[in-house]
């Protein structure tokens, strides 16, 4: 105790702060650090569900891709096999058998640059669909914690608005 004494110290007084110090330090812990801790476990949620989110939104984007590379590479094959085939029998009629298989081959062409064409459209606005829902989703779950109500539909309604014109 009177080395305590000799260097200015008073036992009661360092008492009394390590006894303030450990009420104060369960008070913020109790009080504070659950809180805090519990809204960054919600929010670490949050983005990690927008990531898979996102994920999975590439994921059918590549789907869709690969699935109009085989739409185009099987209208291709039949292109060319309709194109081998009157070819061949070319030779063997007339002027005017000539002229009518290759209109045919020419028409059949062209209702499968129509079918490729509608189906990429109809898969390209499927998708836009989907990612345009996604993306107001997120929207929404970002902006929950930092906008008010008001101002969280007019970000959705602009985000909406700006999706749409992009879509067309």
């Amino acid at each position: 105790m009177e080395i305590l004494g000799m260097f200015g110290i008073d036992p009661i007084l360092l008492s009394a702060q390590i006894v303030n110090f450990l009420i104060v330090f369960y008070i913020l812990k109790r009080f504070a650090l659950k809180p805090i801790l519990a809204m960054l476990k919600n929010r670490e949620k949050t983005i990690r569900e927008g990531l898979e989110q996102a994920q999975e939104a590439q994921k059918l984007l590549v789907e869709t891709a690969e699935k109009e590379k085989t739409v185009l590479r099987k209208a291709q094959l039949e292109a060319k096999a309709m194109l081998d085939e009157a070819k061949k029998h070319r030779d063997d009629l007339l002027a005017e058998t000539e002229k009518k298989t290759k209109d045919q081959a020419d028409k059949i062409l062209q209702e499968a640059r129509e079918q490729i064409t509608f189906e990429t459209k109809e898969a390209e606005k499927r998708l836009v669909g989907h990612i345009s829902a996604l993306a107001v989703d997120i929207i929404k779950r970002s902006s929950s914690e930092l906008f008010s109500q008001k101002d969280q539909a007019v970000v959705i309604e602009n985000a909406v608005k700006n999706l749409k014109k992009k879509a067309n």
